[in-house]
């Protein structure tokens, strides 16, 4: 069985349990296709006694070595910082057991010290983008940063075509490309009947909601959906508006300015916070929505798409990342800027209107799950086996059955 090395800053730990768990997905069922170590570094200034060095997750094995690196300060060293953070645990996991591949997920630092990690050990290294290297590649010193590695890395994977395009942008041969999107848990996201789900959260059962689930950051587009809710009181007087998810570090007041702006705008009893939850609470204030409504100004492939179409709810969303794939006419209303408040009303509207087939929107989430994820991520570290050493023009172009929701 093939052994690969996983390095994320981004996956759960004991006091962030729900912090990287798309991460997390992927790994652990590609954890029945190969023996799988992962290395989950943790901040400095977040290292607690709560988070032990090594933790065991659903039969993952994960080390937490610590993470040191200056904060706000001299961040295109990142990469070079966490290569010498995780080199003395990664040391040690190959005299306990050697890998074959380094799988890192995001470009930057975790593809950056990874491709170092690759040069150090003579591995092989396939590099995940996954959203945040749009915002990186706008500053010149981690564009470079990034670019080399990508450059050097044996595959790299994309869960969007927008991040597939960016990577060819950046210098890499589009036949080491990939475009894997995410996954869905069709076990723990799965429909309900929505009146009960409306009284398991405390929620008036005759009132209709839209929910979005996420960071309260603001390129999420909260904001806009608040507003989008005051334009739309006079056509549908009982509308709700519940914003899932705590506060990230980049957040600053924002989630104050949220509930500040509800309160200015008469909505404070109908915006929810009911803050960050665990997936199966999450699948209950899913169920007990009309709507799934995501306006962000970027995303990469927002696994709370699929989770709200895995509960049979119809999506309005812009057209980011990899939505426009995700969500085919018969699952949701799409719109093309996230930033145009009368396209995201309209879509709103269209979603409310409508009836939809809750089971048919069930059925297409169901196509895409972990586990077909899994598969194809299986293959991607077997090419980059293959192509060890070899040629890149003997590596294949990048995979073809991606799903295309347009053509649905």
């Amino acid at each position: 069985m093939m052994k690969v090395l996983t390095l994320s800053t981004v996956f759960p730990n004991p006091v962030q349990p729900v912090h990287g768990l798309f991460v997390f997905e992927r790994t652990r069922h590609a954890a029945k296709r190969a023996e799988i170590r992962v290395v989950a570094p943790v901040p400095w200034f977040r290292r607690s006694r709560s988070i032990p060095s090594t933790t065991t997750q659903r039969d993952l094995q994960v080390e937490h070595p610590t993470f040191f690196y200056v904060p706000g300060l001299l961040k295109f060293l990142d990469g070079l910082f966490l290569f010498l953070s995780v080199l003395p645990r990664v040391r040690r996991l190959q005299r306990e057991s050697d890998f074959d591949v380094i799988d890192a997920h995001f470009a930057f630092p975790e593809g950056f010290a990874a491709i170092l990690l690759g040069m150090w050990f003579r591995k092989p290294v396939m590099v995940t983008l996954r959203g945040s290297e749009h915002e990186f590649v706008t500053h010149p010193p981690r564009r470079k940063a990034i670019a080399w590695a990508l450059k050097r890395a044996t595959r790299v994977v994309a869960v969007s075509h927008q991040l597939a395009q960016l990577a060819e942008e950046l210098g890499v041969p589009r036949e080491r490309i990939a475009v894997v999107e995410n996954g869905v848990d069709i076990d723990t996201f799965r429909p309900g009947d929505r009146a009960e789900a409306k009284r398991t959260i405390g929620f008036d059962d005759t009132r209709r909601l839209l929910i979005s689930v996420g960071h309260l950051v603001p390129l999420k587009g909260y904001h806009r959906m608040i507003r989008a809710v005051a334009d739309l009181r006079s056509a549908y007087p009982d509308l709700a508006l519940a914003l899932v998810g705590g506060s990230a570090s980049t957040s600053g007041s924002y989630p104050k300015e949220l509930k500040q702006l509800a309160s200015e705008l008469g909505l404070s009893s109908s915006v929810l916070f009911p803050g960050s939850l665990p997936p199966d609470q999450v699948c209950a204030w899913l169920n007990a929505a009309d709507v799934f409504v995501l306006c962000s100004d970027r995303e990469g492939c927002p696994n709370v798409v699929w989770e709200s179409m895995a509960c049979g709810v119809p999506v309005a969303s812009a057209r980011v990342g990899e939505v426009e794939y995700m969500v085919p006419s018969r699952a949701g209303e799409l719109f093309d800027d996230p930033a145009d408040r009368g396209a995201l009303r309209a879509a709103i509207s269209r979603a409310l209107d409508r009836r939809w087939d809750r089971g048919d929107i069930r059925a297409h989430a169901e196509a895409h799950t972990w586990t077909h994820v899994a598969q194809r991520v299986e293959r991607q570290w077997h090419l980059c086996l293959d192509g060890k050493g070899s040629s890149i023009d003997t590596l294949t172009p990048v995979d073809a059955n991606v799903n295309d929701a347009r053509r649905s």
